[in-house]
């Protein structure tokens, strides 16, 4: 009885990890980023890999640090790359605040959209992670780059997110904020409901 417990425990995580990474759809040429959040990937861009990297939100207690980790599949053409990422929230006490900000659609749902300069030899150490992947797997990398940052809120608990990078050292974006600048956690205070 116990060894059929482990088995389903197995099949369920191999179940959340498959989910949740991005999928190909060949009748509709869409990736799938979580459920029905999905990017069209341009024709000559190839899968590189992936990579996890832990990022901490800011939220609105003090001395509290829930890292989570954004789940990130890496795609690229020349120097030009497409992150799809999933961050889930795995810390029970908190929820991420609802998104503002410029609303777009984009493949089909509804993302908020920002633009943004990225300079690979100085960032912060989240972005560096991914530059540093990049390079890491023999892959070139521009000396600067227009971000586009497409994210969507799933949920409470769940940030979706696409990053664009196209080479480009001058467009005059402000530079990329961390991911604490851009994803607030609320306490859920489950005696108050």
């Amino acid at each position: 009885m116990q060894s059929l417990q482990k088995v389903f425990v197995l099949l369920g995580m191999l179940l959340v990890l498959f989910g949740c990474g991005s999928r190909y759809n060949p009748q509709t040429g869409l990736y799938s980023v979580y459920g029905s959040s999905k990017f069209a990937l341009p024709q000559g861009y190839e899968k590189i890999g992936g990579l996890g990297v832990s990022v901490l939100p800011k939220t609105a207690e003090t001395g509290a640090y829930p890292y989570q980790t954004f789940n990130t599949t890496v795609f690229g053409d020349g120097e030009a790359y497409i992150l799809s990422q999933t961050m889930q929230l795995t810390n029970e006490r908190y929820y991420i605040r609802p998104l503002g900000g410029m609303g777009v659609s984009k493949w089909g749902s509804s993302w908020r959209m920002n633009m943004y300069q990225l300079d690979p030899n100085n960032t912060s150490v989240e972005y560096r992670r991914y530059m540093d992947y990049i390079k890491g797997t023999g892959h070139p990398v521009a000396s600067g780059y227009k971000m586009e940052m497409y994210d969507r809120l799933i949920g409470r608990k769940l940030i979706a997110r696409v990053l664009v990078l196209t080479p480009d050292a001058v467009s005059g974006n402000p530079a990329a904020p961390p991911a604490k600048e851009l994803y607030t956690l609320e306490r859920d205070d489950f005696r108050s409901r």
